[in-house]
């Protein structure tokens, strides 16, 4: 067995009332003034954390907006510097983790996340922003947080629709991370772990939004599936998310909702072994018939046309993906891309390619 693992270079602290930690884990660091990023909407949950901060907390930023624009990240670098922070808090989902990421990028911040949402986003290399209409990604370790916090009751008014989609983005991170090229044992463990613990706390959340077990459950995969990112990549499921997010506008929960079934369906036949993982795992005879099945049990949207997209905008969306750069187990050729895309806009049960 030859493989090579990097542990991923953060610090993990998870559980009930784990938020309030927040100004502990701060002085930890040496962080002496604090900027916290967040929503608007963000603001009202997180009082007691705001308190609990005393005179750390310098400014607020909430502006965070989906994709996290240019003009947005951008924005919240200039507050930061203005106000001699060294510390970045972001609180929040993947749109909000991305402002922070943008400003560890670009300064010495102690980078710290509250995670309120199962993305992963804390915990990978990978950092984006929205430049026009194109969704611009790159790699670099001084993104992923330093500290990452999981309190399952900051999850608790999460919608249905929320957990339901951005679990699935969180499931889409571990099923590509079994069939990554650079995958190895540790990711596989991973892998197999955030699909059992998405596949069970998500409905339960649904059904019960103040269940602490499953939320910690869907918290716990999201956690998982980041890992997943940092040591395996991704492959074409979230490059295309990327391309239908950037170029048209559909919110990333929902892409990855509707596309992985025909993103695993693409590589069904190039890549069995996963294929034979995914199948026992989730307990089902076919791996990209099982995804969409869940996708179904916990009612995310299941197809682009219901998503607002046009089929007349398939051809360029199959074209940009041909752009990108993949750690994908097939080939990818433009006709083959086109008919995922024509089995995701329809909304059918997958067939594997």
């Amino acid at each position: 067995m030859i493989f090579d693992y990097n542990p991923i270079p953060s610090r993990s602290v998870f559980g009930k009332n784990s938020a309030l930690k927040l100004k502990e884990e701060i002085i930890s660091l040496g962080g002496k003034r604090v900027m916290i990023a967040c929503s608007k909407g963000m603001t009202k949950r997180i009082t007691a954390i705001i308190q609990s901060l005393d005179d750390l907390l310098v400014t607020i930023y909430d502006g965070a907006k989906p994709h996290c624009p240019e003009e947005v990240a951008m924005a919240a670098l200039d507050l930061y510097k203005k106000k001699k922070a060294d510390c970045i808090v972001a609180i929040g989902g993947g749109s909000t983790i991305g402002i922070g990421k943008a400003i560890a990028l670009r300064t010495n911040a102690k980078f710290i996340v509250i995670v309120t949402s199962p993305c992963g986003s804390e915990s990978t290399p990978i950092h984006g922003m929205l430049i026009g209409k194109e969704k611009k990604t790159g790699r670099d370790k001084r993104v992923i947080a330093k500290t990452s916090i999981y309190d399952p009751i900051l999850t608790t008014s999460m919608s249905a629709h929320h957990t339901a989609t951005i679990g699935m983005n969180s499931l889409a991170h571990c099923i590509e991370a079994l069939y990554a090229k650079v995958k190895n044992p540790i990711s596989d463990q991973f892998a197999i772990s955030g699909i059992k613990a998405l596949i069970t706390g998500i409905p339960e959340s649904i059904k019960n939004p103040n269940n602490l077990n499953a939320r910690s459950n869907v918290l716990y995969g999201g956690m998982l599936s980041g890992y997943c990112v940092t040591l395996a990549g991704i492959a074409i499921h979230h490059k295309l998310c990327h391309v239908l997010g950037g170029h048209h506008g559909i919110e990333h929960g929902s892409s990855n909702s509707v596309i992985l079934p025909y993103a695993v369906a693409y590589n069904e036949r190039a890549a069995p072994e996963a294929m034979e993982i995914i199948k026992k795992t989730m307990g089902t005879t076919s791996a990209s018939g099982g995804i969409y099945d869940f996708a179904r049990k916990i009612g995310v949207p299941k197809s682009l046309m219901e998503l607002g997209m046009c089929e007349g905008d398939l051809d360029r969306a199959a074209q940009e993906i041909l752009k990108k750069t993949f750690n994908n187990p097939k080939k990818l050729v433009e006709k083959s891309v086109r008919e995922l895309l024509q089995q995701a806009f329809e909304g059918k049960r997958p067939v594997p390619f």
